[in-house]
């Protein structure tokens, strides 16, 4: 039998090929011909001679000697058998030939540039000559089933198909001493069993040699040239390649210089690339992507792009989330990518959460996943970037390798303009439509213009028919619908319904308002065209304070304005916002204005009263800390840059000092006969029967009550004359006003109705 496993060889003519391999596939057809070559002696050397095994009534439970020649046979050839000496000696010779002609024919196709997947996956890697040549035999089960068998028959166990650590040294004929030094190249640490092979579920169950090795699909998948990134990563993963197209950058150029002088600036401290983490900080949209998509393009390397909420979402699905990770981290170097890690403001700790609480948490849920993220981080060798919403500074990553900051912002007024301008260029919009003033409205960064713009024209489409133009309706609804906030948590959206011509009050208080939405629709001149914008370092928002008594149109105003500007509002009930905890109330009010910032809303802080007292001397701890709170909204209301709108019906109990740092402070006169008048017949839409007997004049004088009780008034009338199928008339309107009076503890006298008391008797 002996025979049959080397004549099928033969020397050669020694005349040495001068040529490489042409592909990869070439060159595993050799390594599996040294596969063969190895088993063969390891087959000779576990038999030690010739053996009848007649087993046929057992064939498919054993492997017989035979049925291994077969297998082994590799072009047919002669039979026959020669001693073991011999045979041993022509394969060993062929081997080295064989051994010298791979090296050979490797280093012709790395001078030629040819690419071959197993020297660069071990070069990659940094895997030793052993250790590739374990991947190898791991490989060869993958491309060829004969393998299985031979791989049993060595093993004396039919049911194990692949190759173990045991199998590996027995077919590399190592020494015992050879043995125990190569054991740690097969350490979990190890990029060999990080990275190449699939986890067995029953590998704890078994002696570490007798483990089965079977490589990851991914790694057979790259051997045999199948794909370029991972499918089974698809959920959270994409690729960017240098060749893709990338649109320009608009702003922020001064940032990509910075990036790259620096790399190239580290690249020359040292021969090694120094391992550096970019951390981009800043509003969704702001252009971090398109950054490293740049920084990518200009040194030639392919581009990573891993959802870290996707990635934790598919978690527990099929594999752990560090599995996943080291897959990721694989794949970057498998293809050379620099990795960018997106949505990582997700794993970022609240910075509720106190240091010492920190450290208590460790090891669970969303903190053992940022533990490992970090660890990953850290053991990687290469260039990481990491986009997040908000700052974050590990100390963990600050102290290995380079760690660099980069902010990113919502572009200014005169910034924003041109982006619409830019990306509006390729749309049909109406005449209508001034980008100055949508820029000023809506705080949005150059990829949420550009979403809001492909929104509208949907919307647009949808509402008016295919290939209509955007008008401002469609428009500011589409930039509404790139917010994302959670303002509703402390505030009630208000749904604006009435016009300038609702609101009654005297001309100075309603030129004030108007002046207040100019101040808005022409920010864009003063901050933008004019450069205000590097004068004020903050303050460049719109507050107001209305004051007055109850029903004088504070709230109507503030919905008027809101529908003159068409932006949200937001209505804040500031009792429900301070708390009696100390420090409480502020972390509330730190939540409304990070929320209003992404929001572009008016916030209309209605019942102020709870929070301002007239500031005086502080004679508790209880004053310090209500004039803390004071400060604190004052300072946020400054930093906020759209329209905060305070509402109070005491404005002696504002401190002076206060109002000077407000934009506008409008006083709310309780109105006059002549006012009321007006009021009231305002208060009846058209469509309202309204019978004849009605005397705008009479309610007017007769009734000091304030636009909100005669809303309520006309509203309970018009249900007292629907009830009876009749016109809205004085009878209704007197017993109505009688009952809202009444509410306030106060009676209406008969003297007081005058002819129209005869109307209450029924």
């Amino acid at each position: 039998m002996a025979k049959q496993l080397t004549e099928s060889f033969e020397v050669g003519s020694g005349i040495p090929e001068r040529q490489g391999y042409a592909g990869g596939w070439e060159h595993l057809a050799d390594e599996l011909k040294r596969v063969d070559l190895l088993i063969r002696l390891a087959w000779g050397r576990q038999n030690g001679g010739e053996r009848d095994r007649a087993m046929d009534p057992f064939r498919g439970l054993v492997i017989t000697e035979d049925e291994v020649a077969g297998l082994l046979q590799a072009e047919g050839g002669r039979t026959g058998r020669v001693e073991a000496n011999e045979a041993d000696k022509q394969l060993e010779l062929r081997l080295a030939i064989l051994d010298e002609t791979i090296e050979r024919k490797i280093g012709i196709s790395a001078r030629a540039g040819v690419y071959l997947p197993l020297p660069y996956l071990a070069e990659m890697f940094d895997l030793s000559g052993l250790e590739a040549q374990a991947i190898v035999f791991c490989l060869a089960v993958e491309l060829d089933r004969k393998y299985e068998k031979l791989f049993g028959f060595l093993q004396d166990d039919v049911t194990c198909r692949f190759p173990t650590i045991d199998l590996i040294f027995k077919l590399l004929d190592l020494t015992e001493e050879q043995k125990l030094d190569s054991r740690s190249l097969f350490s979990p640490k190890r990029p060999l069993m990080r990275y190449m092979f699939r986890a067995s579920a029953d590998a704890e169950s078994r002696p570490v040699l007798t483990r089965p090795l079977q490589l990851d699909e991914r790694i057979v998948r790259f051997l045999t040239q199948q794909e370029s990134l991972d499918e089974t990563m698809a959920a959270f993963a994409s690729m960017r390649y240098p060749s893709d197209s990338v649109p320009g950058l608009l702003l922020d150029f001064d940032i990509q210089e910075r990036m790259r002088t620096f790399m190239d600036a580290s690249r020359r401290k040292t021969d090694e690339e120094r391992d550096v983490v970019f951390l981009l900080h800043g509003p969704e949209g702001a252009g971090k992507k398109l950054q490293i998509m740049h920084f990518c393009r200009h040194y030639e390397q392919p581009l990573l792009l891993v959802d870290l909420k996707l990635l934790s979402d598919e978690s527990g699905k099929s594999k752990s989330f560090h599995l996943w990770l080291e897959h990721v981290f694989r794949e970057a170097i498998l293809l050379q990518a620099v990795i960018a890690f997106t949505n990582v403001h997700t794993f970022i700790p609240e910075e509720s959460v106190l240091p010492e609480e920190q450290e208590a948490l460790q090891g669970r849920g969303s903190w053992a996943r940022l533990d490992e993220l970090i660890s990953g981080i850290r053991s990687f060798h290469g260039v990481i970037f990491l986009l997040s919403e908000k700052a974050w500074r590990p100390a963990a990553l600050t102290g290995r390798g380079a760690f660099i900051e980069v902010s990113f912002a919502i572009p200014d007024n005169l910034a924003r303009k041109a982006l619409w301008e830019t990306f509006g260029a390729s749309h049909r919009v109406a005449s209508n439509v001034d980008w100055g003033v949508t820029a000023g409205k809506f705080r949005l960064t150059p990829g949420k213009i550009r979403a809001a713009l492909a929104t509208a024209r949907d919307v647009a489409d949808w509402t008016n028919g295919a290939g209509s133009a955007i008008g401002e309706d469609e428009l500011y609804r589409a930039c509404y619908m790139q917010v994302q906030h959670r303002l509703e948590k402390r505030a009630t959206r208000l749904t604006p319904r009435y016009t300038w011509d609702d609101v009654i009050l005297p001309p100075e208080q309603k030129e004030q308002l108007k002046n207040a939405c100019n101040q808005m629709k022409f920010r864009h001149v003063v901050y933008g065209e004019w450069g205000f914008d590097r004068k004020l370092s903050y303050g460049k928002g719109l507050s107001m304070l209305f004051a007055g008594p109850p029903g004088t149109g504070k709230t109507m105003s503030a919905e008027v304005i809101a529908s003159e500007l068409r932006l949200e509002i937001y209505k804040i009930d500031l009792s429900q916002v301070i708390s009696k905890y100390i420090g409480e109330t502020e972390k509330n009010l730190q939540e409304v204005f990070q929320e209003a910032q992404l929001s572009n809303a008016i916030l209309f802080f209605d019942e102020t009263d709870a929070l301002f007292g007239k500031r005086s001397e502080v004679k508790s701890s209880h004053d310090k800390y209500a004039n803390v709170e004071v400060a604190f909204l004052l300072q946020k209301m400054e930093e906020y840059e759209g329209i905060s709108v305070l509402a109070t019906n005491y404005l002696q109990n504002i401190d002076e000092a206060f109002m000077r740092r407000l934009n506008y402070v409008i006083k709310y006169p309780f109105p006059d006969a002549d006012y009321r008048e007006q009021i009231w017949r305002s208060m009846f839409p058209k469509e309202a029967p309204l019978s004849d007997d009605v005397d705008f004049r009479f309610l007017g004088r007769t009734f000091q009550i304030a636009g909100g009780n005669i809303k309520n008034t006309v509203v309970s009338a018009a249900f007292l004359a629907a009830e009876r199928r009749e016109p809205i008339g004085m009878k209704h309107i007197l017993k109505a006003a009688i009952h809202e009076i009444a509410k306030s503890g106060a009676m209406v006298l008969k003297e007081q109705l005058g002819v129209y008391n005869d109307l209450l008797v029924e």
